[in-house]
């Protein structure tokens, strides 16, 4: 790649260059420099599986398919709290600050050291995060034609639980838990992923209202919180049993299809009817 001013820099390439792009330009992250080139991509559709499926987003396993598979929540953040942790606070003790708590040091060499291993360390877990996304988002949409996700609000279910002043917030340190497990699996970005590569195969992606999904029996429809115990999901009326993610899942491939579609009180054949 030629730069203007500096001539020729050899380049690692992730993927080919395309031969012809738009705007090309470089970014530096945490001492590293990036080569970026914008293209325009004309959708390259997949063959046809005729498949649909419901997919439920959760803690224990990052997803839950209708078809009953369960995908590894890899929690790169909580497996590498203890090594960011340790940084945080290398980076801590070579800070000097004022009375008001500003960096007084801001440019020294050994605070700037440690400030990079810290965001190095960081970066890793992103990119450990986004690694396991695209394979998840890419296997996918390669294997169904329809995919149903949920219409999840997560900019509302990480509102902190801190409260005010006048009215503090209840059981703060159990909400801050939960809200650091959600965006530690990324369930945004694995959405952005899934469309973003459904957009570029010609795959359909369908939202819909994940209201009491997890409390609502996929064979009758029978909504009861009673019905959800743990991981296991058991119907208090019909006593359909399954697992409570997978049956998550299966309730949300049902609302994405048409009432003439669905075969009343047949889950296990919903994927069929769908498809």
């Amino acid at each position: 790649m030629r730069v203007p001013g500096v001539g020729s820099i050899a380049l690692r390439k992730g993927r080919a260059v395309p031969l012809t792009f738009g705007r090309a330009f470089l970014v530096t992250k945490n001492g590293r420099w990036y080569a970026v080139f914008e293209c325009h991509r004309p959708p390259e559709p997949m063959p046809s599986t005729g498949l649909s499926v419901g997919v439920d987003c959760g803690i224990r396993v990052l997803a839950a398919t209708s078809d009953g598979e369960l995908i590894a929540n890899i929690r790169p953040g909580s497996q590498r709290k203890r090594l960011a942790e340790q940084h945080a606070r290398a980076l801590d003790a070579v800070t000097v600050r004022d009375a008001a708590g500003c960096c007084l040091n801001r440019r020294d060499p050994a605070r700037v050291a440690a400030a990079r291993r810290l965001a190095r360390a960081k970066e890793r877990e992103a990119n450990a995060r986004r690694d396991h996304l695209h394979k998840v988002s890419r296997s996918l949409v390669d294997r169904y034609d329809r995919i149903v996700l949920e219409d999840l609000r997560l900019a509302n279910m990480t509102r902190s639980a801190k409260g005010t002043v006048e009215d503090p917030g209840k059981n703060v340190k159990a909400k801050s838990g939960l809200n650091r497990e959600l965006l530690d699996a990324g369930f945004g970005i694995l959405a952005t992923m899934i469309r973003e590569k459904a957009e570029y195969a010609a795959r359909t992606v369908i939202v819909v209202n994940p209201a009491y999904s997890s409390q609502t029996c996929a064979a009758c429809g029978h909504v009861a919180a009673s019905s959800r115990e743990g991981p296991r999901f058991v119907c208090v009326r019909c006593r359909h049993q399954d697992d409570a993610d997978v049956n998550a899942a299966r309730v949300i491939l049902l609302r994405a299809e048409s009432p003439p579609t669905r075969a009343p009180g047949n889950a296990r054949g919903a994927q069929q009817d769908a498809a």
